[in-house]
């Protein structure tokens, strides 16, 4: 319907689409619209007004300015957060346009537009009336903090009701819009923390529900933690009580600024920083509680070792219709010049120049070494420094040099060359992602953050500087950083965990006493008595804490409770200070640790016991056992075997991923046989990782040197140049370059310098697609050329995507292309995918077709329990198939002991589909070791039925259970017997 000149055009309910694009705004603008949010719809010449309810005290307000040139549209305007970004429509302009659609009769017609409204004649006024107003709104905010604290510090928190957990809520929101942005942040943590146990029975405090302390990072059921609670308290008594000196005149750093009510920086805020040589160790994308998207990359500056990051911040609807920001992998940009926002380490940078970039090669990764900081001390020197401010983030970015991480228990430790331990946390993404990073590799530093976690002084690692066979490397190692903390641990479990990870008895002690503190001040500061601080106070002496002390036994002397809130937080402030000074590093004695033959970067405590393949495994699922210890068994296990066992068993043990550098160490001087051995594995039909351990053996004797050197050699560059399996040219290929980077000298190792930088280059390009475009088209695209390309350095960049990526179908095909590549390290993770086939089965199904690729026999007993189940038959069934001789004899053994899974077709078609030598010759042995049991005859009918599938080991088969059955009485006998002869064709089937 056209409009009449000056008016706005009615349009219907099926228009939106035509003039709202975004279908998420548009679903945003219609739930409030049916919600009842907005208030007062007007229309005054060609714009229509309201006000919608927000998150705010004051509505916001919106307008919508219709146009009929060049087409017909709208274009809206709102006092909203979004109204930052320019967008045609936030999700209040949408909900007016949806009023308008379907109500047009229920706005009033104005003379003039609504007082405030954007664009409006007393829009100006209105704005500059609010400005003047802001301190005033401030400062009222700020007390409404400390009244709050002040509330909670004297009574506690038993009596606090869901009511007051709505109204903390309502308190951040408002303190939000009001600029204070640490304190909103807080406040809406506190309620978090609080509405728990408020939706119980109102539980008294010192019991224990986890969640982020001061950044309320996950949650775990239970009652409140006392530490988190008394965290974040102290935060909000400290930054209120910075506030209000602000308030009062004083000014504030910039950094707190920044990090105590923000600001929008102009550039001539900022301060110029020339002359940078960044280079970028991490790239990240997460999406905020609060619908923003930011996407960040982390640099090391090699000229001054200071840490930036970049960032791109939008709301979510904005971010789908934005060019991301691009990451920088594998980049040096060198003479970069940039602004730097106020703030704390990694400052944050805007570039101005990108400076010329070059790709990052050895000498760049030698300068990050160089800056990086020299051990442990420094790392924690730095963390000390960094907390004396108590408006600082919780962390803060280092690049440190490292020499083994130490495996105890379910936790890692970074250890330097002195044998310092800084703790890493108890992570199990992180520990998958680090034993991805430093296979064949030598850790030399890790660049992350340093914080505190347990009490104990952690780095999360985001990136590690490796050397492998061809030089130094840069490996991603985990994308969200702090982002993927956990809360902090309480009561028994923080004692456990502090004790396992080697802290002194000191730093126990003194976090005994701040946990205690902790549930004083939840259970409220008028119940501190002498009773309570006595005995913590003696403690506090045995530490040599004589002015802690006497501050606390002095709190009870004070007859208002009130009057104690201060002090207290301020001690409990400095005991985390000097429980930092405690905790510090843990010393590892290298004289009781043993390397991890796999991962020669990592040592565990020397094992007292030797285990047998299968008792690993079985400690590896009931989670008694780190992957590090079990390799540890496994190359003791593989090293006792004499040779002549390992190559009359090539199947299974070379199909075990474990096991491959054990055995190429073994047969590197076996020479011809080790050749022998090599081709037979390559030419079975057998998994890809009996195949692949065939490659690294070739490798082994080639370097090794002798007479076979040249038939090893040689046998590899057919495998490089004509096998059919991508993953398995991908690794001949590579064991060639190591080979001429090891032995070539001059002008032959420069060519296999430059041959492996191309590739690297074109790697890292289609890496920085798949992390950072923006459609899953475009990253499905990426990953296949990666796929094809074949070339191990990828593996990274696939494991980041099957981990991360937001689209299910990316992951998938990461999965399938981690198998393509022979990564044995992603075997663990399939197996738990195939486990948990009841919870989510699409992941177990492609957990199947990867474990079947692989063809790594840690994978055999999860496929086979999923086969005996009766999941996917026809999935699995090939999935076992494709292991080749490896599988045969399990699958026989669970067929036994399972007869009507010979009943299925599947089960004789796996069969069928194996070599047929392999089938006979199995079942042959069975006949033979059988022959005399009770059970014999049954076993017989069995054998014959599954040598079935072959014509030639049916004859077998029928002519060894004949003559072992020969003489024998009953009628299970005379059956099988019959069977066997009509296998035979001495006996016609019956009609």
């Amino acid at each position: 319907m056209s409009a009449a000149p000056g008016e706005v055009q009615r349009i219907g309910a099926g228009e939106l689409r035509a003039f709202i694009q975004d279908a998420g705004e548009l679903k945003k603008g219609t739930l409030l619209y049916d919600g009842g949010q907005l208030l007062n719809l007007a229309r005054h010449e060609n714009k229509l007004f309201c006000e919608a309810r927000g998150s705010g005290a004051s509505p916001y307000k919106v307008t919508l300015v219709y146009s009929d040139a060049p087409a017909p549209g709208f274009k809206g305007r709102c006092t909203c957060p979004a109204r930052t970004f320019n967008t045609a429509f936030c999700k209040h302009a949408a909900a007016l346009l949806v009023a308008w659609a379907r109500a047009p009769e229920s706005f009033a017609v104005s003379d003039a537009p609504p007082p405030g409204a954007p664009g409006g004649e007393t829009a100006r006024k209105s704005v500059k009336k609010g400005s003047a107003n802001a301190p005033a709104l401030m400062k009222s905010g700020v007390e409404q903090v400390s009244t709050l604290v002040r509330e909670l510090g004297v009574a506690g928190v038993a009596a606090i009701g869901g009511d007051r957990i709505e109204q903390l809520e309502k308190l951040a929101e408002g303190l939000r819009e009001n600029r204070l942005r640490r304190l909103s942040a807080r406040t809406l943590d506190l309620a978090a923390l609080l509405r728990g146990p408020a939706a119980g029975a109102h539980q008294a405090a010192g019991a224990h529900q986890a969640a982020g302390a001061r950044h309320a990072t996950g949650a775990r059921r239970g009652a409140l933690p006392a530490v988190a609670y008394a965290n974040l308290m102290a935060d909000l008594l400290l930054t209120a009580r910075k506030l209000e000196k602000h308030l009062a005149g004083e000014p504030l750093d910039d950094r707190h600024v920044e990090e105590l009510v923000g600001k929008t920086w102009k550039a001539s805020d900022r301060k110029p920083a020339e002359g940078l040589t960044l280079v970028e160790y991490a790239f990240s994308t997460r999406t905020t509680s609060d619908d923003y998207v930011i996407r960040e990359s982390r640099f090391l500056d090699l000229e001054s070792g200071r840490h930036f990051s970049e960032k791109q911040i939008l709301p979510a609807f904005m971010a789908k219709r934005t060019e991301p920001k691009r990451s920088f992998a594998g980049e040096v940009l060198a003479g970069a010049r940039a602004t730097t926002y106020p703030g704390y380490p990694p400052l944050r940078v805007d570039f101005t120049d990108l400076g010329d970039k070059r790709p990052l090669d050895a000498g760049a990764l030698d300068a990050m070494l160089a800056r990086a900081l020299p051990d442990v001390g420094a790392a924690l020197a730095a963390l000390q420094e960094h907390r004396k401010d108590v408006f600082a983030p919780d962390l803060v970015p280092v690049a440190v040099r490292i020499d083994t991480l130490f495996a105890r228990g379910a936790r890692l430790s970074a250890v330097d060359d002195k044998g310092e331990a800084l703790h890493l946390p108890d992570d199990a993404a992180l520990e998958e992602r680090l034993a991805g990073s430093l296979r064949d590799a030598r850790l030399r530093a890790l660049l992350g953050d340093v914080g505190i976690d347990a009490a104990l002084p952690t780095l999360w690692p985001l990136a590690a500087v490796v050397e492998g066979p061809l030089g130094l490397e840069l490996r991603a190692v985990f994308e969200q950083g702090a982002a993927a903390r956990s809360g902090p641990l309480e009561g028994s479990a923080w004692n456990a965990a502090a004790r396992e990870a080697g802290a002194s008895p000191a730093a126990i002690a003194l976090g005994e006493v701040r946990e205690e503190l902790a549930e004083a001040l939840a259970t409220g500061l008028t119940g501190l008595s002498a009773r309570v601080t006595d005995p913590l106070a003696a403690r506090l002496r045995d530490l040599r804490l004589e002015k802690q002390a006497a501050l606390l036994q002095g709190l009870p002397q004070r007859p208002d409770p009130a009057d104690r809130l201060d002090d207290f937080i301020k001690l409990y402030q400095v005991l985390e200070m000097a429980l930092v000074r405690l905790a510090g590093a843990t010393h590892i004695d290298s004289a009781s640790t043993e390397r991890v033959p796999t991962y020669e970067s990592v040592t565990v405590a020397r094992p007292d016991e030797a285990l047998t393949p299968d008792e690993v495994a079985r400690r590896r699922a009931a989670g008694e056992m780190s992957r590090y210890v079990a390799a540890v068994h496994h190359a003791r296990y593989y090293a006792s075997l004499p040779a002549s066992e390992l190559i009359d068993n090539i199947f299974p043990l070379w199909a075990d991923g474990t096991a491959t550098p054990t055995i190429a160490r073994t047969f590197a001087p076996l020479g011809a046989e080790a050749v022998a051995a090599a081709e037979k594995a390559l030419t079975v039909k057998a998994g890809r990782v009996a195949k692949l351990t065939a490659v690294r053996v070739l490798q082994a004797v080639v370097l090794h040197g002798g007479p076979a050197r040249a038939d090893a050699a040689a046998m590899l560059g057919r495998v490089a140049e004509h096998a059919k399996d991508a993953g398995l040219r991908a690794l001949a290929r590579d064991a060639l370059d190591v080979i001429d980077a090891t032995q070539a000298t001059g002008p032959g190792g420069e060519a296999v310098r430059a041959r492996r930088a191309a590739r690297m280059e074109r790697v890292q390009e289609l890496a920085k697609a798949l992390g950072a475009a923006p459609t899953k088209e475009e990253r499905g695209e990426a990953l296949k050329a990666l796929a094809e390309l074949g070339d191990l350095s990828a593996l990274p960049a696939l494991r980041r995507a099957f981990y991360a990526d937001a689209a299910r179908g990316v992951r998938e095909e990461a999965a399938y292309a981690l198998a393509q590549l022979g990564d044995v390290e992603m075997v663990e993770t399939f197996v738990r995918m195939l486990a948990s086939r009841g919870e989510d089965e699409r992941e177990a199904k492609i957990a199947a077709y990867a474990l079947g690729y692989l063809g790594d026999v840690r994978g055999l007993s999860e496929l086979l329990s999923a086969y005996a189940a009766g999941y996917k038959p026809g999935i699995v069934a090939d999935a076992i198939r494709a292991f080749g001789p490896v599988a045969l004899a399990p699958l026989v053994d669970l067929i036994e002991a399972r007869p009507e899974i010979a009943k299925r077709a599947a089960a004789l078609d796996a069969l069928k589909k194996m070599d047929e030598a392999a089938v006979a010759g199995c079942l042959l042995e069975r006949v033979e070791a059988r022959r005399g049991d009770a059970d014999f005859p049954e076993k017989a009918q069995l054998y014959l039925k599954l040598a079935d599938v072959h014509p030639h080991s049916k004859r077998e088969v029928a002519a060894a259970v004949s003559a072992a059955l020969a003489g024998v009485e009953g009628k299970e006998a005379q059956a099988a017997v019959k069977a066997a002869q009509r296998a035979l064709g001495v006996v016609k089937r019956a009609r």
